[in-house]
């Protein structure tokens, strides 16, 4: 089960593959922001864990991706196309994809 796929389908009502085109019961498509909460925060209040998880917040866990694409500044029909380029599980890294490069990060001075 793919996320992004599901985020998809909820926006346009239509099958990744499809593309643009008319929705299938249109009055049941959401927003894009209410499609990310319904796969994090929302998924964590139904698992007893919005507590811990599901929002970028201090004190919870890091468990986030970083996407190849800002979702919000393409056509909803294309949201099945990002890719993973990372993924963090409590800070620390488990997943990272080719076309990934980080700077040498800044070390504190002593």
């Amino acid at each position: 089960m793919n996320p992004l796929d599901g985020i998809e389908v909820a926006v346009t009502r239509r099958q990744p593959p499809e593309g643009p085109g008319p929705a299938w019961l249109p009055e049941e498509r959401i927003a894009l922001p209410e499609a990310i909460a319904a796969y994090t925060i929302r998924a964590a209040y139904l698992d007893f864990t919005d507590k811990e998880s599901g929002s970028i917040e201090a004190g919870k866990s890091a468990d986030l991706i970083v996407l190849d694409r800002n979702l919000f500044e393409i056509p909803a029909s294309q949201i099945h196309e990002a890719k993973v380029l990372l993924t963090l599980l409590e800070g620390r890294e488990v997943y990272r994809g080719s076309g990934l490069e980080f700077s040498d990060p800044v070390k504190p001075k002593k």
